[in-house]
């Protein structure tokens, strides 16, 4: 066998060389592509595990201070009296709460003043510094979800009947109780862009004053 043949044996055309890079090039592409839609698949699976943690953690919160509802009422900014509970009419509601917790140890109450409501399709929680509030009372809002679209409340009175308004009116005057019992439970329904329409129930455990 002479050189040259051999040369042509051992050796690619130029032909043959294009085609084995089209394939390289080819399957580097499906390569890529694959490993782009597990990024994008692992990408997007993270975003709802966030997601999902954000909501149990706003639903979390939420039975903690609901089911930890306290019979006190308090005075408003302008020393005005307002009952424990209250549903205002931009369904904003607020409650006295007990079991608030004191790492300090410091010479302070057990209740808070909090509330939920939705600003800018947003669930925010208020935390009021005080109970018997004035006018430089200082509120801490915390935004619990994004993208919730709307918020409504309902209340299981004693008599085992859903209302829709708390406190009841009184039938003769109209005028809310000050002083009454709080709801046995609160239910909660919201609709979220993420989630589409959820409901919760909280049942308050005790109705009792702390000190």
């Amino acid at each position: 066998m002479n050189r040259s043949r051999a040369g042509r044996i051992r050796g690619f055309t130029l032909l043959e060389l294009m085609v084995a890079i089209a394939i390289f090039v080819i399957f580097s592409a499906m390569a890529y592509g694959g490993l782009m839609t597990v990024l994008n698949a692992r990408a997007d699976i993270e975003v709802s595990l966030e997601d999902t943690r954000t909501l149990q953690m706003a639903l979390f919160r939420l039975e903690q201070d609901i089911e930890q509802i306290r019979a006190r009422p308090i005075r408003d900014d302008f020393g005005d009296p307002r009952p424990s509970v209250i549903l205002d009419e931009t369904q904003r509601l607020e409650f006295t709460r007990g079991g608030r917790r004191n790492p300090m140890n410091r010479n302070v109450s057990s209740l808070e003043r909090v509330g939920y409501g939705l600003e800018d399709e947003r669930l925010v929680r208020y935390a009021w510094s005080r109970l018997d509030r004035v006018q430089d009372t200082q509120v801490t809002q915390t935004v619990m979800l994004d993208d919730v679209i709307n918020l409504e409340w309902r209340f299981l009175d004693a008599q085992s009947e859903w209302q829709d308004q708390w406190p009841v009116p009184d039938p003769t005057t109209g005028a809310p109780a000050l002083d009454g019992a709080p709801p046995q439970v609160i239910e909660l329904r919201f609709e979220t862009r993420r989630w589409g329409e959820l409901r919760a129930l909280y049942r308050i455990t005790t109705a009792e004053a702390a000190t």
